[in-house]
């Protein structure tokens, strides 16, 4: 979804919030991703919005990137992850004598 600026959807058909998502993916190829950015390096807004979405990235990974869960927390958290649990219930019918 473009805005400011960008008329380059009109023309290319693409989603500029989309393409960020999937350049970002993890799963993504990195031949992928470079066509991804070839293709927003072609409009300056999108650019721009490139831009700032790896600078706010970088800073929530410099800020957070180093953060780790206590060791007993992550126990817990593996523990209520694996642990199933399941309640029966019964209801017993019986007949008039």
């Amino acid at each position: 979804m473009a805005s400011g600026n960008c008329t380059c959807t009109q023309g290319s058909g693409h989603d500029t919030q989309l393409l960020l998502c999937e350049m970002f993916d993890p799963e993504t190829t990195q031949r992928r991703a470079e066509e991804i950015r070839r293709e927003i390096a072609n409009c300056p807004e999108c650019l721009r919005r490139l831009e700032s979405e790896q600078t706010v990235r970088g800073l929530v990974r410099d800020c957070c990137g180093q953060a780790n869960a206590p060791e007993p927390l992550r126990q817990r958290i593996i523990a209520s992850i694996t642990t199933v649990t399941y309640t029966e219930t019964y209801t017993e019918v019986r007949r008039p004598r």
